[in-house]
């Protein structure tokens, strides 16, 4: 190997080197601007999850979502909702199942068919076939009363599961559950 590849070997290596500090500063400065974030605001818990519903926020908004002695805090979009752990009722984390038919037709199966038996092989191997595919969601929902009225705030969780489940378990162990009681 001649000396000029071996200087630009040396190069590129560098700034690979270079690279790879950078991004770990990125993300220890990211992480470390969260914890302050978390310090200051007296939260146990955070983390960014995607605005499904009951927010005045358009949907898949990214929201930052502390857990605070006070309750819950929301920011979005330069907004902060505060949700009061007395209104909590219940958090949970829920799983929507969508299954979906597709329709799938067989060129493959026509050609095969058409070889083996003719136009009605052609026919009965390149009919169209239905396929299911199933589609999981995850969400984490809180549920809150407001004026005499349960009400609700979902967030998509796909990236974030375990995460939210600390949200359920947090909830579930601080006992501040309310009985409240109708008449029907």
């Amino acid at each position: 190997m001649s000396t000029g590849w071996i200087i630009v070997l040396i190069l590129i290596i560098l700034l690979y080197i270079n690279f790879l500090v950078k991004e770990s500063n990125k993300k220890r400065k990211a992480k470390e601007a969260l914890e302050k974030e978390m310090k200051a605001r007296n939260a146990t818990l955070s983390s960014s999850f995607k605005h499904v519903a009951g927010l005045p926020i358009p949907e898949n908004t990214i929201c930052q979502v502390y857990a605070t002695p006070k309750g819950i805090e929301i920011v979005a979009n330069g907004q902060q909702f505060n949700l009061a752990k007395e209104k909590i009722i219940d958090v949970s984390k829920r799983t929507d199942v969508e299954i979906q038919k597709q329709l799938v037709s067989s060129a493959g199966g026509a050609v095969g068919g058409a070889l083996l038996f003719g136009p009605v092989g052609a026919l009965i191997g390149g009919r169209t076939k239905t396929k299911d595919a199933k589609k999981v969601s995850n969400y984490l929902i809180f549920t809150y009363q407001k004026d005499d009225e349960p009400q609700y705030v979902g967030f998509d969780i796909e990236n974030s599961t375990s995460l939210a489940e600390k949200f359920v378990k947090e909830f579930q162990q601080s006992g501040t559950k309310t009985l409240t009681q109708k008449d029907l």
